[in-house]
């Protein structure tokens, strides 16, 4: 009897597929394998705007949103120690809700090989949920909520026009073009990079890391960049419109850009510098706080 590990589970109650070359011809509808390491190809049709979660131990996650209505997933299992489970709800007719998650098959044998690699495509109207633990998430073109989580992985974002959250323990966190409403991104340790963004919302914090801001501000938008002990720069057009607070406790202030001072009582912090004042017509708020790091302001070459 063929004892090979198992690779895939799918679905309530669970199927085990034996990955042998030999019982290929068992793999369900919509699973394909290739030679090397296992490989896992499956397609949802979906509605134009289904939930999709993936949670993952170890590897690189690639998400793009495509104007069709499913869902096709593409992953390299490297590891025979993991396994990648897969749900589709409701079970028949297009999925509302898709689930991906991987996990050990045995919890008492060592090792920290537990990498799965994993592309998806996805309806451009779907809401995101990714938990990579240790590995790197990079997104395209979504219009639905997305929210993601990695302890040490970086987080790329591009062209996500829906409400956006990104959270990483040590891993650098970059959102390029953003849209929607509401934009924030949390770090430890990891670098913050913000550029061109159009939302109305944006938020920004890091401990140690250094936060970077290139673009323009929307008229009557709110931005809130903070960072403990890294620098912030933000650079933004000539034409830009926006009223200034700045401050710090133990670093600098370095501005070259031409402001009109705010008039308004200031109650120090501790003995922080602060720095009030208007660019233009001010429509926009711009706050930006680092306890010990150097804030710098620049106009765009």
């Amino acid at each position: 009897m063929d004892d090979s590990p198992s690779i895939v589970k799918e679905g309530k109650p669970a199927r085990r597929i034996l990955w042998t070359s030999s019982l290929v011809l068992l793999l369900p509808l919509g699973l394909a394998a290739t030679p090397g390491p296992g490989q896992l190809e499956k397609t949802f049709a979906t509605t134009p705007n289904p939930q999709i979660s993936f949670s993952n131990l170890r590897g690189q996650i690639m998400v793009r949103g495509l104007d069709k209505l499913q869902v096709h997933a593409t992953c390299t299992i490297v590891s025979s120690r993991v396994e990648m489970d897969t749900e589709a709800l409701p079970r028949t007719g297009p999925a509302e809700r898709i689930q991906f998650t991987a996990h050990v098959l045995d919890p008492l044998v060592t090792g920290s090989d537990e990498t799965i690699d994993c592309a998806l495509e996805v309806p451009l109207g779907a809401s995101l949920e990714v938990r990579n633990q240790q590995g790197s998430v990079k997104i395209e073109n979504l219009q639905g909520h997305t929210w993601v989580e990695s302890a040490g992985g970086r987080i790329a974002a591009t062209d996500v026009a829906g409400h956006l959250t990104a959270r990483s323990l040590g891993g650098d966190i970059e959102i390029i073009r953003p849209s929607g409403h509401v934009v924030e991104a949390f770090s430890i340790n990891g670098a913050l990079r913000f550029e061109a963004p159009t939302s109305r919302r944006l938020r920004g914090n890091t401990n140690s890391g250094k936060i970077t801001y290139h673009g323009d501000f929307v008229l009557g938008a709110d931005y809130v960049l903070s960072t403990y002990s890294g620098d912030i720069e933000v650079f933004c057009p000539p034409s830009a419109s926006f009223e200034l607070k700045a401050k710090t406790v133990k670093g600098k202030l370095d501005n070259t850009v031409r402001l009109t001072p705010t008039r308004r009582p200031v109650t120090p912090l501790y003995s922080a510098s602060s720095l009030l004042g208007t660019h233009n017509t001010g429509s926009a708020t711009v706050e930006l706080t680092s306890f010990s790091g150097t804030i710098r302001i620049r106009e765009q070459p």
